[in-house]
């Protein structure tokens, strides 16, 4: 409960002004507020484009002829519903830091982004990878939610989980597809700390035709060590033990490895048109969502339709 309730009423309000990004068209039936390819009567402005004859004359904006003396047609975005997401690690290397815990940033960021996603009125799901160390467990899956009035679910549901064990995304993602057959977009909250990183899970979410948004979390120690001695390193996950004694030069090695595994990753996400977002845990959820994200174009104000220039 103390992630959810780190993230404050006043900034679940602001996460209501912005929506989550899409880079496609939505497909699914229905009304919604995600953009489709159709072009139609909603009232969501789309773009311009030049007159041509048989346009209906209630399309031309007139208040451009006046000033251009050219006419330019007005077009609109039909909408469909789009399905959202959000796949969350809750394997114990998650379970990292004291003011900068991992475990508790990601849920805070997943607190933010859906209720974004619900007041724009997206179909939002959300699955956890469960522990593969204990047999028989399956993936946790919160069944989709639309609207407002569903956050309370949503932050109880966030607020009920910890972190511990090992985990296996591409698993649970498969588990979770199953059960959502409509999904269009995932979200994964991660630090993605294991030797094959993010390809299995891209094979599985492209295969299905997902748009994919990793979010990379990691704490600030983990992306700056400031250490030195000798020390014993025990993997949460797996109980391995590594004695090593640091020194400059094998800092400087592990940062050097570090980007290494950020150009390995990316170069997966590369192939499969997936998106890694790094999130340091210890700069706070509403920096993250309100300006990190903002800035890599996974959330828009309400009403952005992007840089177009237009001629007027």
């Amino acid at each position: 409960m103390p992630a959810v309730e780190q993230v404050t009423p006043s900034l679940l309000s602001r996460m209501e002004h912005y929506r989550l990004s899409s880079r496609r068209a939505a497909l699914a039936p229905g009304g919604g507020p995600r953009r489709s390819r159709l072009k139609g009567g909603a009232v969501e402005f789309a773009d311009y484009r030049e007159y041509t004859p048989g346009d209906e004359p209630r399309r031309v904006d007139w208040k451009a002829y006046a000033r251009l003396r050219r006419l330019y047609v007005k077009e609109f975005l039909d909408e469909r519903e789009d399905s959202v997401l959000f796949l969350i690690d809750t394997s114990a290397s998650m379970d990292f830091g004291t003011v900068d815990h991992k475990g508790r940033f990601a849920l805070q960021l997943a607190a933010g982004l859906g209720c974004s996603a619900l007041a724009g009125q997206e179909s939002l799901a959300v699955a956890v990878a469960p522990d593969t160390g204990r047999e028989g467990e399956r993936a946790r899956v919160l069944r989709p939610l639309r609207g407002r009035q569903a956050l309370p679910r949503l932050l109880t549901f966030l607020a009920g989980l910890s972190f511990a064990g090992q985990a296996d995304l591409a698993a649970s993602l498969q588990v979770a597809l199953q059960l959502l057959p409509r999904v269009r977009r995932l979200y994964v909250f991660s630090d993605f700390l294991c030797p094959e990183g993010c390809e299995p899970l891209l094979q599985r979410a492209t295969a299905a035709g997902l748009e994919v948004y990793l979010l990379h979390i990691l704490a600030p120690s983990e992306l700056n060590p400031a250490m030195e001695g000798d020390l014993a390193f025990i993997d949460a996950e797996t109980g391995a033990r590594v004695e090593v004694t640091i020194t400059p030069a094998v800092l400087a090695t592990y940062r050097r490895r570090l980007e290494d595994y950020f150009a390995f990753l990316d170069a997966s996400c590369h192939r499969r048109g997936a998106r890694r977002v790094l999130l340091e845990s210890g700069a706070g959820a509403a920096t993250a969502l309100q300006q990190t994200l903002v800035r890599a174009g996974l959330l828009l104000l309400r009403g952005y339709i992007g840089r177009r220039r237009y001629p007027f």
